[in-house]
C-alpha cells in the first residue's frame, strides 16, 4: 500500500486533542442559575440571607471548570434577585435580630410584610435614642426622634434585602407607648422620610412594647 505525503507530516501539539478536551465545552457544565435553583429547593428560602456570598461560592464550586468564576458573578449580580422573588421568609444581617421565632419580613407574591421592628442597633443591639426605662422599670429620658429614625433605617435595611426601598412601602402601622409625649417628634421624623411616598398610615397608642422602646413600625411594601 502506498503512503501519502501527508501521512509523513509531523503533527503539532496544537493538532492533538486530549480526551479531557473533548467534553470541555460550555454545554457540558451546569448552568449556574440551575445550580441556584437546586440549592434553593434543597435548603429553602433561608439561603437568601447569604445569597450573595455562601450561595455564590457554592454555585461556583458546583459549576466548576470554566463556569466556576462565571457562576459566582451571576449569583452575586443576578441570581440574588431571582431568589428574592420567591415567596418565603426574609432575614437581613443588617437589621437587629428578631426577639422571637419570626423573620424580619415575609414575601408573598409581590407583597413584602415586614415584621414589627424597633430602634435597636443591628450590631450592638443597643436601643438608639436610649431605652424608656432601666432594668428595674424606672423611667428614663429618651430621644423619640432618634428612636424613630433608627426604626426607619432598620426598615430600609430589610427592604434592601429584596432590592426594594422605602419608596415601595404602601402601608405603615406605628405603635407608640406615649402618644402625648412622643407623637410630635415621631411625626416630624416620619415626614422627613415618607412625605413624598404617601403610604397609608395608622398610629396607635400601646401600654408597652416587648423591649424598652418607645416606637415600633410594621409595614407592608409592594415589590
Amino acid at each position: 500500500m502506498s503512503r501519502r505525503p501527508e501521512d509523513d507530516e509531523e503533527k503539532s501539539p496544537e493538532d492533538e486533542v486530549s480526551p479531557d478536551d473533548s467534553g470541555d465545552d460550555e454545554d457540558s457544565w451546569p448552568n449556574p442559575i440551575d445550580v441556584i435553583d437546586d440549592l434553593y429547593d434543597e435548603y429553602g428560602s433561608s439561603v437568601i440571607t447569604h445569597a450573595g456570598g455562601a450561595v455564590g461560592a457554592a454555585a461556583g464550586m458546583a459549576a466548576g471548570g470554566p463556569l466556576g468564576g462565571v457562576a459566582g458573578s451571576i449569583v452575586g449580580k443576578k441570581a440574588v434577585g431571582k431568589l428574592m422573588s420567591k415567596d418565603g421568609p426574609i432575614v437581613s444581617e443588617n437589621a437587629p435580630e428578631a426577639v422571637g421565632a419570626y423573620p424580619h419580613a415575609r414575601r408573598v407574591g409581590s407583597l413584602i410584610f415586614v415584621s414589627g421592628i424597633g430602634p435597636r442597633h443591628p450590631e450592638t443591639n443597643e436601643i438608639q435614642g436610649g431605652p424608656i426605662c432601666d432594668e428595674n422599670g424606672i423611667p428614663l429620658d429618651y430621644d423619640i426622634r432618634a428612636q424613630t429614625r433608627a426604626v426607619i433605617e432598620n426598615i430600609e435595611a430589610i427592604l434592601e434585602e429584596v432590592d426594594c426601598s422605602l419608596k415601595n412601602v404602601v402601608d405603615c402601622l406605628v405603635f407608640l407607648v406615649d402618644m402625648e409625649r412622643d407623637f410630635e417628634g415621631f411625626n416630624e421624623v416620619y415626614g422627613e422620610y415618607f412625605e413624598s411616598i404617601m403610604a397609608s398610615r395608622t398610629t396607635v397608642a400601646v401600654s408597652a412594647l416587648p423591649t424598652a422602646i418607645a416606637v415600633e413600625f410594621k409595614v407592608i411594601a409592594k415589590a
